[in-house]
């Protein structure tokens, strides 16, 4: 009976003993909770004043080719026909894609919304010059406007792309490779749960004629215009707006996880305006004074703005 009885405390102390360690478990669980995203904001404040490549490209008034031809580009699609000349006013192009970093002080002055993949630094070093993803065509538009800028229609887009001789690809009409663009390839990374973009300033060798970066690859990019398949043929052929309205707008020059055709200068894909995906970003244009032939570099040196007070989210 003793033995019984001595049985019965050690076991009750066992459990004891475990239930005990659960709760201390479980609190600890709790106390090393991740605080409120970006609390305290001295270090996100900081990551905002980093040095991230900037500038703009001019690209001068004139006419280039847009589209496609079925009978020189087997990839063709209908929504990229005709083939035809379009003439556009001079404008200036980000030479990059926009990046974490001037995102970053977009939500720091706004209070916009963060993207998907951003944490509590909101996001590492080694990011900050990542193109940044998961944003909207009107989060998009709304950075561009904040920034004095505006989104690039499509035919700007694809100038800025291809020049004037109607190349299929930035750097000439040989299909994408390892060393111009970050591109899905045989053995290429599909599907990764984080995407591995490449920086903004990556594939020197795969600029466009005007030395616009990864405008095949990387990720895709919104545009001003409303998607409309048929609009190619409606002959809008001098300062191209796109449809008045329209369900989706257009986004191009394809991904990281997409194959080489969808990269394509000409390509064209739409998307509803809500539309958040890892596999598109966006970069900036304006309208400029500029006239003549040939590109211009201009250097954009942006201070980081003041922080407006944060807003939880």
């Amino acid at each position: 009976m003793a033995r019984t009885v001595k049985l019965s405390i050690a076991v009750v102390a066992a459990l004891w003993m475990l239930v005990q360690s659960i709760g201390l478990s479980f609190a600890n669980h709790e106390s090393s909770a991740q605080p409120p995203l970006w609390t305290p904001l001295d270090e996100v404040e900081q990551v905002a004043t980093m040095d991230v490549p900037g500038g703009m490209v001019t690209v001068l008034a004139g006419e280039f080719l847009m589209g496609s031809d079925p009978r020189k580009d087997p990839a063709a699609g209908p929504q990229e026909q005709p083939l035809h000349r379009v003439t556009l006013s001079a404008f200036e192009i980000d030479r990059y894609e926009v990046s974490n970093v001037e995102y970053l002080r977009f939500v720091l002055a706004t209070g916009a919304s963060w993207p998907q993949f951003w944490r509590a630094k909101p996001f590492p070093d080694k990011m900050a010059t990542h193109p940044v993803i998961n944003v909207s065509w009107q989060e998009a538009d709304a950075y561009c406007r904040w920034a004095g800028k505006r989104l690039p229609t499509e035919a700007e887009w694809e100038k800025a792309a291809r020049g004037s001789d109607g190349r299929m690809f930035p750097w000439g009409d040989e299909p994408a490779g390892w060393i111009k663009s970050n591109i899905a390839h045989s053995g290429s990374k599909r599907g990764a749960k984080y995407p591995p973009l490449a920086n903004i300033n990556r594939y020197d060798k795969g600029v466009s004629p005007y030395g616009v970066y990864q405008l095949a690859g990387n990720v895709s990019e919104w545009v001003s215009d409303w998607f409309d398949p048929d609009y190619y043929r409606l002959g809008m052929n001098e300062d191209p707006q796109g449809p008045k309205t329209g369900e989706l707008k257009v986004f191009r020059g394809g991904s990281w996880n997409e194959d080489p055709e969808v990269a394509r200068s000409a390509g064209r894909n739409g998307g509803e305006p809500t539309r958040k995906s890892y596999l598109t970003g966006f970069r900036c244009a304006k309208s400029s004074q500029q006239q003549g032939a040939g590109p211009v570099l201009t250097t954009e040196v942006v201070a980081p703005p003041q922080p407006a007070p944060h807003r939880s989210h």
